[in-house]
């Protein structure tokens, strides 16, 4: 766990490998970002308060060493794998930024967004490989390709579900 107050850089001891990033400024009130030196070049961006959790290094081969934290306040930054997602092997739901592993075995799944913003589920899955299901701002409601088993990244600023079918 990385710690600081305002703007910092965290340096990861272990800088490759698919890593799940957890980000907490609960008292932030301008500008909230995370950017890195990797793939993924930003991990958030939004103003206010955050909290949520964010892939990195999800493509082959990637490394990242450093994280650049801009905030204004006091915040936590966990660096961990796969275990720090959340895991099912149905239905998924959650409100914010999230990386979630589905372990089943659908081929489509309905997913739902309450969010007015900007509103993104990223897939990998073996058979698929990287795919990007939705893309759209705002409320959200259909059915679309993706099949499990799958690591899921959810961007949204409301409440979401994931129903495979």
């Amino acid at each position: 766990m990385y710690t600081g107050i305002g703007d910092g850089i965290v340096t990861l001891d272990r800088p490759t490998g698919l890593k799940v990033v957890e980000f907490e400024c609960a008292e932030c009130s301008r500008v909230t970002a995370i950017t890195t030196d990797g793939d993924e070049a930003v991990l958030v961006r939004t103003v206010g308060p955050y909290r949520g959790k964010r892939w990195l290094n999800v493509h082959d081969g990637a490394r990242t060493t450093t994280l650049t934290i801009t905030a204004n306040a006091a915040w936590t930054v966990g660096v961990g794998g796969l275990e720090a997602a959340t895991e099912s092997s149905g239905s998924l739901s959650g409100t914010g930024d999230s990386v979630v592993v589905y372990r089943g075995t659908a081929t489509t799944a309905r997913i739902t967004n309450s969010g007015d913003g900007a509103f993104v589920v990223d897939v990998v899955s073996g058979p698929a490989g990287l795919g990007l299901p939705v893309d759209t701002v705002g409320a959200y409601d259909g059915t679309v390709p993706l099949e499990g088993p799958a690591i899921i990244q959810v961007t949204s600023n409301g409440t979401w579900t994931v129903t495979p079918r």
